[in-house]
């Protein structure tokens, strides 16, 4: 699937929204980054649980693991 089209792309070319692209990771424009299609639901679901993992860190309710050496 063509992903270079401009009307999908957003934020100076960071974030990427097209509702009919099936990919829920894509490459963006510059770099070799990845970036998640909003278009998507599940990448609503994945930024959705990453959030809430950071609050609860963040308040103290859970641990996050740490290196041990």
């Amino acid at each position: 699937m063509q992903r270079d089209d401009d009307r999908h792309w957003h934020v100076a070319g960071m974030v990427y929204v097209r509702r009919g692209d099936p990919a829920v990771l894509v490459h963006r424009r510059a770099g070799m980054y990845w970036t998640l299609n909003l278009g998507h639901p599940v990448s609503w679901l994945i930024l959705a649980v990453v959030v809430l993992v950071a609050v609860l860190t963040g308040l103290g309710v859970i641990d996050l693991p740490t290196r041990s050496g």
